[in-house]
């Protein structure tokens, strides 16, 4: 078989598969085991280094450092010596902020000597703690030994106890234990254990550690004392992971940027990564695209940067600095929700997730991360003893919410029962009907069909390792059963990581994650269908004969012998692997490479059955099929970055990075599908008499060279400049190499200026950036693929494509300008961070429509431009903190305002890019028009009365609050004309979470908000039409419809709203809900708007004190329960559901897809 691409110059080839399957793959597999060998390799290595070094802590004394200062402060100075040595400081930054103009000359001194020649004349000394080294006043340790002299008290008892974090009860190591006034002391051992005499049975213990409160417990003469300590965030320094996985300090960047720990997103006990971040981000819309097992998530960070509506406007997904896949290649015959490729990460083993948000956070990124990037780190090994995690999970979901059913009218027509009419709900009422057939009686069957859908969950990790080497590894199984019969999704996850260390010089980071994922995908859509048109007189639980054929009833299949024999299922098998390699020749400057490779192969089967023989039969297909796809994914990515670390003069220090990457995917989509069975229920293409092949293979390079410069005067005042310049394959020569440069400024005025106690810190923050985007291969001409019906006769034959591509076409741009600033006061109990933004994007690339006389059908171009503004507002509080008792609050708000600034030549008036069927004329479209905003709705709808004046001259939008134009007849009249009816954006969208802790009690609550966004109930229009509608139990009520006749007078006629001829002897046909309002958009383009308890979990923590002569370190209890729909006025199933799956971006259209569901997990996580 041959198959057609086109080089970047715009010229057509043709290329043998074969020749090309085996080009592509081969030297993958080669690369595939030269990869798995390093990691075994690398893996043997860290674990051989791990049993050979012992676990304890270097001395201060003995590790030498090579060390240069001129006129630098100390906490520069401190952090130098970090990145050359194993030990990490301990310090409060307003005890050493006063220490600066520090000169040393170079030289390899002990650390010791180091710190005793930089604190020389200073009031601050130094001990170690294992791999800690605490920066203390003198005059504090001067009161502990006065104190201790005086007090001359022999010893009485031995106290022991254990450390452990109130955060989720893990053991601290190096925690300080000091006797209150006095300076006898110790430090815990790595499981958190400690040891020491008192003085007296009234003594107290202060317990002091980095990044905690500091915590007095009184002895009270018992011989073991226990303590969990709080987190201060007053201590820690806020850290961010922006391109390439650096980490920088929040305070030093001119964007915004927000990050989630691991933690919070397993408290939401959601499998998918995107999901779990509802709610916590500002800025970021997150969309579920049903309650199906292992669905689709879609993610759109600031608005759409892209018309196209296959285009991609979902951030660039990165994991450990690898980009990687996150699409959604949804079933072309009909929506299956599947994943998007983010689903088979599995979120125990996130460390932590960035969003970065601006072209200015994303420009070292390149084209790919044009709409931000998600910028995900996962756990590695710590040093110290290793630590054995184990968390099992046993959850169960339900149906979160129905539409209103009427339960009074069974199947039939114009009022009269009918067991043979395809009509499930326009019968005879129950009441007077089961007296004379007790059979016709109601079945609620939306509920008795659907499941109690279930979910396990099993989770495995051990890490550990010493200064010279670490380790993580983890396993994991995840199982879930849909409330839809028969639908499954599974997800097993292995990953290994760790980290070598050659004497600060040299290190080595690799990570390895398989995963296999997949599931029965039982279609949302046509399970939803068949049920609507399903009798509500019929029991629709009872599907199946004696002799295996559905029991068939009314005009559609039965939904649940559609779901459990019309199988499509898949079958995903994943690896992500990267290494990562830094040398440091010199203390200034570091040589980084990092490769990674992200390959999925993905393997679908779908089986629909013919007729089994068996007379009188209703079968699925009058055929039957079988298709088998078959998609193999492969992202290799090379990355090379020099880092030079200078001071230029005493207040200013600069950071200089400059590298080059080369990214590359391959893709090979292969469909054969096989038509009429000959043997029944033998689903084998030898047993079909036509077979249809179908491929594409896909290849797309990019090169890029990019430099990145900081500055640093006296840490608080930031200039970072980035440039990059990218070639890509996808654009034709020319315009396939582009430059985009950013530049971001912060300002910690807090750090610079006096400003009163209140305020703890603040820093104002500006950017400008700009980002290029390519477009998808072979887009630069005219393509040509494989006619329906050939190979014939031994013949090959081609077809040429009905769009035509341009050999013309540049890359999109989009151009950010953003404003922000931070603040926290009291002590940082209380802050907010605020963002102004502006964003272009233009020269946008999509295939516009032209008339069939120019022999295409679209064209492509570059078409139009798109902006996006608004605001972003993040809130956090501590409003109450004791030792006990905390309660933390953060609240996420985002408002965005989008408008299609410009159109080609010709266009201005619009076109349409998405559309949704409806009965008789209430099809709803999505299309694009010149100065307005993205995401209008067009239908049909009520006429309104306008006045004497009449309907106003090129009226565009539908105004809801006029008055209904009645007609003559006494009913709406209908308005045919396609006006704007909705909009499918969000005015805005908010998050609330708010944490408490209680002694080893936590609760987390997070609030979901998406106010003022427009969709199409396409299942109400359905229901309307078959009258199941609940509103349509009124069909034999007489009514006055609100309004104006023509001439302006109030209407009074009273109409009859039932079929056939009315009490008033008229006859009105099939009545109103079929003749007018089934045929109408407007009823059913509603409001969907709801507040959302995303979710809500709350945790036990033993006490440290039970665990002591167990092997647990931690035992946590906790129970979470998921998308609770609190309000909404949207009439359907869960209004967040949308039928076009992550994939698309007309995400207007609800459609008849899988109900969302609500989820109660239990949980238990043991730590050894």
């Amino acid at each position: 078989m041959n198959f057609s691409v086109s080089h970047a110059e715009g010229r057509p080839c043709f290329i043998h598969t074969a020749n090309l399957a085996w080009l592509i793959h081969q030297p993958f597999i080669r690369q595939l085991m030269r990869i798995s060998l390093l990691l075994m390799a690398f893996s043997l290595t860290c674990l051989t280094m791990l049993l050979a070094t012992p676990g304890k802590g270097q001395g201060a004394e003995t590790t030498q450092v090579t060390l240069e200062l001129n006129d630098e402060t100390l906490v520069s100075a401190l952090k130098k010596i970090e990145l050359k040595t194993p030990f990490r400081f301990v310090y409060r930054n307003k005890e050493i902020k006063s220490a600066d103009h520090l000169s040393l000359p170079e030289g390899t001194r002990s650390v010791s000597e180091t710190l005793d020649l930089l604190l020389a004349n200073k009031s601050l000394t130094f001990r170690q703690i294992n791999n800690n080294i605490l920066i203390e006043r003198k005059e504090d340790i001067a009161v502990q030994s006065e104190l201790a002299s005086e007090s001359g008290a022999p010893i009485q008892q031995s106290v022991t106890g254990k450390a452990t974090s109130a955060e989720d009860g893990s053991p601290l190591p190096g925690v300080s234990v000091l006797i209150k006034g006095t300076q006898t002391g110790t430090v815990t051992d790595v499981q958190g254990n400690y040891s020491l005499s008192t003085t007296g049975s009234d003594a107290i213990l202060v317990f002091s550690f980095i990044g905690y409160k500091s915590t007095e417990v009184a002895v009270e003469g018992r011989s073991t004392v226990d303590v969990s300590l709080q987190t201060d965030v007053t201590q820690l320094t806020e850290v961010v992971v922006t391109s390439f996985g650096i980490e920088q300090e929040k305070r030093s960047v001119g964007f915004s940027a927000q990050a989630v720990k691991g933690e919070n997103l397993i408290q939401t006990r959601q499998p998918n990564v995107v999901s779990a971040l509802q709610g916590q981000v500002s800025g970021v819309q997150i969309t579920n695209a049903g309650g199906a097992p292992g669905t689709s998530a879609r993610i759109v960070i600031r608005g759409l940067t892209s018309l196209n509506t296959s285009g991609n406007n979902q951030p660039l997904f990165v994991i450990d600095g690898i980009p990687m896949d996150n699409s959604t290649d949804e079933s072309p015959n009909t929506s299956r929700g599947l994943s998007n490729r983010a689903a088979d990460i599995n979120p125990n083993d996130i460390e932590s997730v960035n969003i970065l948000k601006g072209a200015a956070a994303t420009a070292l990124y390149g084209v790919r991360a044009a709409a931000g990037a998600i910028v995900i780190t996962t756990k590695r090994g710590k040093a110290g003893a290793v630590r054995i995690d184990l968390n099992s999970s046993f959850g169960f979901q339900k149906v979160n919410r129905y539409p209103d059913f009427q339960t009074e009218y069974g199947q039939g027509w114009y009022g009269v029962a009918d067991r043979t009419s395809v009509f499930p709900a326009w019968g005879a009422p129950f009441q007077s009907a089961t007296s004379q057939d007790p059979t016709y009686k109601y079945y609620d069957n939306y509920r008795n069909v659907m499941e109690t859908g279930k979910s396990f969950d099993n989770y495995l990790s051990v890490s550990g390792g010493n200064e010279f080497a670490t380790f993580y590894t983890s396993v994991s199984n995840t199982k879930q059963t849909g409330v839809i019969p028969s639908s499954s999704w599974d997800r097993t996850s292995a990953k290994l990581s760790g980290t070598l260390n050659f004497k600060n010089k040299f290190t080595v980071t690799g990570s390895f994650t398989y995963s296999n994922s997949g599931g029965d995908r039982v279609p949302g859509d046509r399970f939803g269908e068949t049920l609507m048109y399903y009798p509500t007189s019929s029991d629709a639980t009872d599907y199946i004969n004696e002799d295996g054929t559905q029991k068939y009833i009314g005009l559609s299949d039965n939904p649940i012998y559609a779901a459990k024999f019309w199988t499509y299922e898949d079958d995903v098998d994943r690896t992500l692997g990267n290494l990562f390699f830094s040398y440091k020749p010199a203390s200034w400057i570091s040589l980084n490479y990092r490769v990674g490779s992200d390959f999925y192969s993905d393997f679908r089967e779908e089986i629909l059955p013919g007729p089994k023989g068996i007379e009188g039969e209703t079968p699925l297909s009058t055929t039957g099929y079988i298709e088998h796809t078959r998609i193999t994914n492969r992202i290799l990515n090379s990355n090379f970055f020099a880092e030079i670390n200078k001071q230029i003069i005493p207040d200013l220090k600069a950071t200089v990075r400059v590298g080059q990457e080369l990214f590359q995917e391959d893709k090979n989509k292969l469909i054969n599908t096989g038509n009429n069975f000959v043997i029944p229920e033998y689903y084998q293409f030898n047993n079909v008499t036509e077979v249809l092949t179908e491929q594409e293979i896909r290849q797309r390079r990019l090169i890029g060279v990019y430099g990145d410069l900081v500055l640093n005067y006296k840490d608080y005042l930031y200039l970072n400049v980035t440039g990059r310049n990218d070639w890509t394959s996808t654009l034709p020569k020319g315009n396939n190499s582009f430059f985009y440069p950013s530049v971001n400024v912060s300002f910690v005025f807090s750090d610079a200026l006096q400003l009163p106690a209140l305020v703890s810190y603040g820093k104002i923050r500006g950017s400008f950036g700009e980002v290029g985007k390519d477009t998808d291969p072979y887009l630069t001409s005219t393509t040509y693929s494989k006619t329906e019906g050939f190979p014939l006769n031994g013949q090959v034959g081609f077809t040429r494509s009905q769009v035509k591509g341009s050999e013309t076409l540049k890359p999109e741009r989009t151009t950010n300008v953003e404003v922000g600033a931070e603040m926290k006061f009291l002590d940082k109990r209380v802050g907010f961070e605020f963002t102004w933004y502006k964003a272009n994007s233009r020269d946008q690339i999509f295939s516009v429509p032209v008339s069939n006389t120019t022999g295409y059908t679209r064209f492509v171009a570059n078409a139009g431009e798109i902006e996006n503004r608004g605001i972003e507002l993040t809130l956090t509080g501590t409003p109450v903190r004791t030792t006990d008792f905390s309660w933390d609050v953060t609240l996420n708000f985002t408002r965005n305002r989008n408008k299609v600034i410009d159109l080609a030549e010709g266009f201005e008036g619009g076109f349409t890019i998405g559309t949704q069927f409806g009965y008789s004329g209430s099809t709803v479209t999505m299309a694009l028009t010149e100065g307005a905003p993205y995401g209008n709705l067009y239908g049909t709808s009520f006429q309104r009365y306008y006045g004497a004046e009449g309907t106003p001259e090129g009226l565009e939008y539908l105004d809801r609050d006029k008055p209904l134009l009645i007609g003559a007849d006494g009913f709406p009249v209908r308005n045919t004309s396609q006006l704007v009816v909705g909009n499918a954006q969000p005015k805005w969208l908010a998050g609330l979470r708010n944490n408490f802790r209680y002694k080893g009690f936590n609760l987390a609550v997070v609030l979901d908000v998406r106010w003022d966004i427009d969709q199409y109930n396409q299942y109400g229009n359905f229901l309307t039409a078959f009258g199941k509608e609940e509103y349509t139990s009124n069909r034999n009520d007489v009514v006055v419809f609100d309004g104006y006749l023509a001439d302006g007078t109030k209407n009074t006629k009273a109409v009859w709203m039932g079929q056939g001829i009315g009490p008033d002897g008229v006859s009105y046909g099939d009545g109103f809900y079929r003749n007018t309002l089934r045929r109408l958009s407007e009823p059913f383009v509603q409001d969907a708007s709801f507040v959302k308890l995303r979710s809500a979990s709350l945790s036990y923590s033993l006490p440290a004190k039970i665990l002591t002569k167990s092997p647990f370190q931690a035992v946590t209890f906790s129970a979470s329960v998921n998308n609770i729909i609190l309000w909404t006025p949207w009439s359907g199933y869960d209004p967040e559901s949308f039928s076009g799956g992550a994939g698309t971006n007309v995400t207007g259209f609800s459609g008849l897809d899988y109900p969302g569901v609500a989820t109660t997990v239990f949980s238990l996580n043991l730590t050894l």
